[in-house]
């Protein structure tokens, strides 16, 4: 792959490769996604919910028009030496059997993992239900911790999702509670077995320069480079590191449609125009 030395603003408005719906922790549907990168003129998306494919097999592929790309994709939360790092997934088989059976087990441990939260939450001495929770989360195949945020602004104990998280739902606060997570080199591989492509989500957020050599040896075959809370010098730095290693370079706003700057970042960040041949040309094969 060939990209130039830095071009940080010339590759704005083709894609967003990095976009969450109401099968996670969205709040809206695929096909109301696609209509957004269509009224943007978006050249390409991908579908990256947390830890399930169910957004995906909505989609009708077949009446996308053709300017319109969307790639299937993932999000999953990993643990590296006992840190957090999410990879994601780009133009992976949704139906491999080993990604299906992986995703079962995530799936059913977010569950368990949302009960003893909002248990934990009442014990606190709040009024919330799991019932409530669920509410939030009608659409989704995959539970998570915005679903009880949404439930305790609507109870009064949070003005919004942050504010929610920073007082209950956080490591240390009343309603944590540890996350079941692969090892980052299991994804890695379920998404190489899966036929796709697998990605270090904002690594500016999350990855210890020590660690790479390692996911490189494992698999990972990409970067996140372009992503709301990098700054411009973390962005030059992935941007060369990335380079340096042959990696695919990536961008998106990781949209849920929850805050005012979701809608200010959807389909605004750069992402190279190699990039986006390269993930078209592995989504046909």
């Amino acid at each position: 792959m060939s990209y130039p030395t830095y071009c940080p603003d010339c590759e704005r408005g083709l894609a967003d490769l990095h976009i969450h719906t109401n099968a996670s922790d969205g709040s809206y549907s695929p096909q109301e996604i696609i209509e957004m990168a269509l009224q943007q003129g978006l050249r390409c998306i991908a579908i990256t919910d947390h830890d399930t494919v169910a957004g995906v097999e909505k989609i009708e592929f077949n009446k996308i028009p053709p300017g319109l790309t969307v790639l299937p994709g993932i999000e999953i939360s990993t643990e590296y030496q006992g840190k957090e790092l999410h990879i994601l997934g780009y133009a992976l088989d949704i139906y491999n059997p080993g990604l299906r059976q992986t995703l079962q087990v995530l799936s059913e441990a977010r569950r368990q993992r949302i009960g003893r939260m909002v248990q934990r939450l009442e014990e606190a001495g709040l009024r919330i239900t799991l019932r409530e929770v669920q509410e939030f989360a009608r659409d989704a195949a995959s539970l998570g911790r915005p679903h009880i945020a949404l439930a305790l602004i609507q109870n009064g104990y949070a003005a919004d999702i942050k504010e929610a998280f920073h007082k209950y739902l956080l490591k240390g606060r009343p309603g944590f509670v540890p996350r079941y997570r692969l090892a980052t080199e299991e994804a890695i591989a379920l998404i190489v077995q899966a036929g796709g492509i697998p990605v270090l989500a904002h690594p500016g957020n999350d990855l210890h320069p020590a660690a790479l050599p390692h996911l490189l040896k494992a698999g990972l075959g990409g970067m996140e480079v372009f992503y709301p809370e990098h700054d411009e010098e973390t962005r030059r730095y992935y941007y060369h590191l990335a380079l340096q290693n042959k990696l695919l370079i990536t961008g998106g706003s990781d949209f849920h449609g929850q805050e005012e700057e979701d809608f200010l970042n959807f389909g605004k960040l750069p992402v190279p125009a190699g990039t986006i041949e390269i993930l078209k040309e592995a989504l046909k094969s």
